[in-house]
């Protein structure tokens, strides 16, 4: 049998974000696994009673024209234990069993995922922040992940394509479904020079709620985040919120005091995100040089590496700000022997020291 009708089994009885999955699979191993101990899984609590019934009342090789039908309409159908599984998303809380992909599968894997999130609504301001910044970190290398949206998700694709890179787009819908339906042509467009991915199905009816489960896949697949304007109180921000949950970089490009468009990324900002004002701001994080025709906005560090206990904390550092209390934790280095690492990278411009006593990599 297909290895792969045991995850669809799995994925349609767990339902889709379920939080045991991870320890489903740390206790059985995979999916064919969990099938073989289904019986007392609700007995060891691992799942709920809805669950159970789910997966007590189906078989594996009833998903057999689901699998058949998702590869007969060109959509790849990728599991956790594919080669081809994203590990980046695979390590999140609560990954999906199963991806339904169109376009080039090996982009999941890129080196440098970005997600470019940011408001439907947008000002003229973030448009042009949207389109710079997305051209730019494209035509560096960054593989732009965001969630064909309206507004600044659109401007984030269409800034990769614009000069001629891939970009991922992961919805919020079916993967036969294109919400809103005027981005078909563009979702297009990115099937054919990148990859558009979902967790749900053909034939999934639409809800609100998968929007927000879509973010998380954004921010799961994303070694950093950038928001290029936002509302404080908006969907964006669950974006940022599962970034931070697991550990990844998140980047805001300033805005006016004046704006309500800019009250989520200047917030961000006050909170510790890393500033954005030009692609070199964030390529640097990554090892990657400014685009040409930008000029970085911090000076270049010198030619001498760091060296000791400086060599210890310039690895520890990275676009989030850190205290000192965290740096001694991760180092085991005492305080004296921190500020003093600290302040000879500043000096030579490796580091930078940032309100609250905190500090990140300088670029």
């Amino acid at each position: 049998m297909d290895e792969r009708l045991f995850w669809l089994w799995l994925a349609s009885g767990l339902g889709f974000a379920a939080h045991q999955l991870p320890e489903l699979l740390a206790r059985c191993g995979d999916a064919a696994g969990i099938y073989e101990h289904r019986g007392a899984l609700l007995r060891e609590k691992l799942v709920t009673p809805a669950q159970q019934k789910a997966l007590a009342t189906s078989r594996p090789q009833d998903f057999a024209d689901q699998l058949q039908l998702h590869e007969a309409s060109g959509f790849q159908v990728l599991t956790l234990s594919s080669p081809d599984y994203p590990p980046r998303l695979a390590a999140i809380a609560d990954p999906p069993a199963v991806l339904y992909v169109q376009g080039d599968v090996s982009l999941l894997r890129a080196p440098l995922l970005i997600g470019m999130v940011g408001t439907r609504r947008p000002s003229a301001y973030g448009v042009e922040a949207a389109r710079f910044l997305g051209r730019q970190l494209a035509a560096a290398g960054a593989v732009l992940v965001s969630g064909l949206a309206d507004g600044l998700d659109s401007e984030a694709h269409a800034a990769a394509l614009a000069v001629g890179r891939p970009t991922v787009a992961v919805l919020g819908t079916a993967i036969d479904q294109t919400y809103p339906a005027r981005n078909a042509g563009l979702r297009q467009k990115i099937a054919a020079d990148g990859a558009v991915l979902s967790e749900y199905p053909i034939g999934t009816r639409g809800q609100g709620s998968y929007f927000v489960l879509r973010n998380r896949l954004i921010a799961g697949l994303s070694r950093g985040l950038l928001v290029t304007e936002a509302r404080r109180r908006s969907g964006t921000m669950s974006t940022v919120r599962y970034a931070l949950e697991e550990g990844r970089d998140v980047f805001a490009v300033p805005g006016s005091i004046f704006s309500p468009l800019s009250e989520g990324t200047n917030w961000l900002l006050q909170q510790g995100a890393a500033p954005v004002t030009g692609a070199a701001d964030l390529l640097c994080v990554y090892g990657l040089a400014a685009p040409e025709g930008e000029k970085p906005a911090a000076p270049a560090p010198a030619a001498a590496p760091p060296a000791g206990d400086a060599a210890k904390i310039y690895a520890l550092l990275g676009a989030q700000p850190q205290t000192l209390e965290a740096l001694c934790e991760a180092s085991g280095l005492a305080p004296g022997a921190v500020m003093a690492a600290l302040t000879e990278l500043e000096l030579d411009g490796y580091s930078r020291q940032l309100a609250g006593r905190q500090f990140a990599k300088n670029c």
